[in-house]
């Protein structure tokens, strides 16, 4: 699913939460459930990433219409056309890109680089790819001076207490670990040069998450 080709700048995600919430996740545990592989998304648009983190889709796959009335039997292949009829029977169209993701199949899809693309791994450390496209000005031996562009992969961990996206180096596993002062002393004390390893990176992030499950409300 595609949002607006996005050149000339990153659109990682719509504007964060400020903080999901700050009750630290010892005293959750009575109203939220633990993420876990088969974890039951509710299917729909997240307008915003705390929709996401209430599980709670503001507009549900079921009343979701195509550009022809229809409706949509799944989110990943729509052509970005999608709307909905309000509480007074009236089609509002939806702008995409305008929106922080969906959920589709149980699977998260975040507004990010060319389009909406899946939360690979989820906890509350997370982790995507996507492909981003950039214009930049240059020379080109066939056109002459002019603008080219040119599209990369990247990847980002996400931050699930407010939505930031950060990046894949020792600063970004650093800054999601802020509230863990053990396991970000365990990080310091690695050799300078391995904290920017992805092996280093990917490791503090899975104890992270052991330590941090990832919870939602029942």
């Amino acid at each position: 699913m595609k949002g607006t080709v996005l050149i000339g700048a990153l659109v990682l995600a719509a504007p964060v939460a400020a903080q999901w919430d700050s009750l630290d996740y010892a005293t959750q545990q009575a109203d939220r459930v633990a993420y876990h592989g088969g974890f039951d998304f509710r299917e729909g648009i997240y307008s915003t990433f705390a929709d996401f983190r209430a599980n709670a889709p503001r507009i549900a796959l079921k009343d979701l219409l195509n550009d022809q009335g229809r409706p949509m039997a799944e989110l990943r292949n729509t052509n970005g056309r999608l709307q909905y009829r309000d509480s007074t029977g009236a089609l509002v169209r939806l702008e995409m890109d305008a929106l922080w993701g969906f959920c589709d199949r149980d699977v998260v899809y975040v507004r990010s680089g060319n389009g909406f693309n899946r939360i690979g791994l989820m906890g509350s450390i997370a982790h995507l790819v996507f492909d981003a496209t950039y214009r930049n000005w240059g020379w080109d031996p066939v056109w002459g001076m002019g603008p080219s562009s040119y599209t990369v992969q990247e990847q980002r961990l996400m931050d699930m207490r407010t939505g930031a996206f950060l990046p894949v180096n020792a600063a970004g596993i650093r800054q999601a670990m802020r509230d863990d002062p053990e396991l970000v002393g365990q990080f310091d004390a690695l050799p300078r040069r391995d904290r920017n390893k992805e092996g280093a990176v990917f490791q503090f992030m899975r104890r992270y998450n052991e330590r941090h499950p990832l919870l939602f409300p029942r």
